[in-house]
């Protein structure tokens, strides 16, 4: 039962610098990891620029298979929160220490995926045929070897959840970073006629493999982890707390692992469309990445906020939050979206010449202006009720607006031969439907202080 701290209606100093002090490291590592992958982009295109085409070919499948290891990660970073919020750190550390074993074991399983099946995915794609071997050996390596991102995706969520964000972007910037600079190398000491793919891919794994070191001396040097891999009283509870992290995981993760899977549609639909439309669609993500930065960042702040504060059994501080989020990440997405119309054009001529192409790519900016208003909303929404651990509408809400997305973005992207603008507005759809539904199952939630997390967790929070 939640005790329920009341009387203060506006956010003290105290919280707001709090706040700011989850956000701010968020926001630096959401802008680290979109430079990154400019520079990313900038030297792969140097190499080939097919090479563009053929990642954004399969991105969003490797994304989504990637993406299933949130069934334990996103469940166990939402039981974490209440744990530190009521400094239970022993339950908490045998839940992370459970999660990163399951991912391991699951990594298994997508590695014989990306081995075995990488061609017929393709075929599935629909990769273009002069793409396919050069994607197809990407996914491969990508996805068979992906146990180090599924470690470094447990962690990052872990420590998050504890709000612990400057670890979360320095990992994510050292593998980003590092990742850059063995391109770099590959590009300038491997002879031009020799560079392939698979070099790229295998400096990626590296990087991985950087991050995964980091965490592992990050949580030694963290008193309140106490992470026991071949000893300790994690192993006695194992099933159960596995049990726990499934239930939630499973909706909390799937309800991601559902909206990549229509992503995929979406995707393949742009392949439908030629190597031209898939270009257009990676190089303006160079601009667009940068759109969805208020979105993502505040829904990473308040759900660890929101999870905190049910901890300490604080409801009202869980009200504001949400209120001050919705409100600073419209704002924030308004001033990004008249600065793309500013600078979009200059930003894109790092990559093309093409007159036409740079044409094509502003048209989708503009178009996608719209649609990241939608996602402050439901990323913000989304993220809130997995915090509260309402992990079921999520699910459905990705289920309906999936359909949604398919259905508009064939409709007007290839039905009616609107291109790339009809399938943008497919997402944006979506996005819109979500957030109005987030919001209304919010309020219902609130008027009768129902928070589910809390029985997974706490028996009572005082």
């Amino acid at each position: 039962m939640l005790v329920r701290k009341t009387g203060q209606k506006k956010p003290s100093p105290a919280e707001n610098a709090a706040l700011g002090r989850i956000l701010l490291p968020v926001v630096l590592e959401l802008i680290f990891a979109f430079v990154i992958a400019n520079l990313n982009t900038l030297i792969i295109s140097r190499f080939l620029a097919n090479a563009v085409a053929a990642t954004t070919a399969v991105g969003t499948f490797l994304s989504l298979m990637l993406n299933l290891y949130s069934v334990f990660y996103a469940g166990a970073g939402i039981l974490l929160a209440p744990y530190w919020g009521c400094q239970q750190f022993s339950k908490g550390s045998n839940v992370w220490t459970v999660a990163l074993v399951d991912n391991f074991l699951f990594s298994m399983l997508l590695g014989a995926v990306g081995f075995l099946g990488h061609s017929s995915i393709c075929g599935f794609l629909k990769v273009p045929m002069e793409l396919r071997e050069m994607a197809g050996g990407y996914l491969m390596i990508s996805l068979g070897l992906s146990a180090f991102q599924g470690f470094n995706l447990t962690c990052c969520t872990a420590f998050r959840a504890i709000g612990s964000m400057q670890v979360s972007m320095a990992g994510n910037t050292l593998i980003s970073g590092s990742c850059v600079l063995l391109n770099f190398l590959v590009l300038t000491l491997v002879p031009a006629q020799k560079q392939t793919i698979y070099h790229f891919t295998w400096a990626g794994i590296a990087a991985q493999m950087l991050g995964s070191l980091f965490y592992l001396w990050m949580m030694r040097t963290d008193k309140r982890i106490e992470l026991r891999l071949f000893h300790g009283p994690w192993r006695q509870g194992y099933l159960q707390t596995t049990g726990k992290i499934f239930r939630l995981g499973f909706f909390g993760g799937m309800e991601g692992v559902l909206y990549l899977l229509c992503q995929t549609v979406v995707i393949s639909m742009i392949g439908r469309l030629g190597t031209r439309a898939l270009q257009i669609s990676g190089y303006s993500a160079n601009v667009m990445n940068y759109l969805t930065t208020p979105a993502n960042a505040f829904a990473i702040a308040t759900a660890t906020v929101i999870g905190l504060a049910l901890g300490a059994g604080d409801e009202e501080k869980t009200k504001r939050c949400l209120r001050k989020s919705l409100l600073l990440a419209l704002s924030a997405t308004v001033a990004l979206e008249a600065a793309a119309m500013l600078f979009g054009r200059k930003i894109l001529r790092l990559y093309l010449s093409d007159g036409a192409m740079l044409d094509a790519c502003m048209q989708l900016i503009t178009v996608d202006l719209a649609v990241e208003i939608a996602r402050c909303v439901a990323a913000i929404m989304v993220s809130s009720l997995k915090a509260i651990g309402d992990v079921r509408t999520p699910f459905l809400m990705v289920l309906l607006g999936g359909a949604l997305n398919i259905s508009v973005s064939w409709l007007l992207g290839i039905h009616l031969g609107f291109g790339l603008p009809g399938v943008w507005a497919g997402y944006g759809a979506d996005l819109a439907f979500r957030g109005i539904v987030g919001l209304c199952v919010w309020n219902v939630r609130v008027a009768h202080h129902s928070y589910p997390i809390l029985g997974q967790t706490l028996e009572k929070t005082v």
